[in-house]
């Protein structure tokens, strides 16, 4: 009897649960192709950042004079 009352309990939980596939998986099942910035970056690479113009060039200090 007690088990019978946890898989009564149970079996809802476990049918929410997993009849969400074809909400979850919308991509196996959908025509339109996905064309956002992570599938861009996916199929491109990771952008490079592009410099700055008009920056100050890059000085390396030596950890015991100031640069200016």
């Amino acid at each position: 009897m007690r088990g019978m009352k946890l898989i009564a309990a149970l079996l809802p939980l476990l049918l929410l649960v997993s009849c969400t596939t074809l909400e979850n998986r919308r991509d196996l099942y959908s025509p339109q192709k996905v064309d956002g910035p992570y599938t861009r970056m996916l199929r491109e690479g990771i952008p490079q950042p592009q410099p700055v113009s008009g920056a100050a060039p890059a000085v390396v200090s030596d950890g015991k004079s100031v640069v200016r």
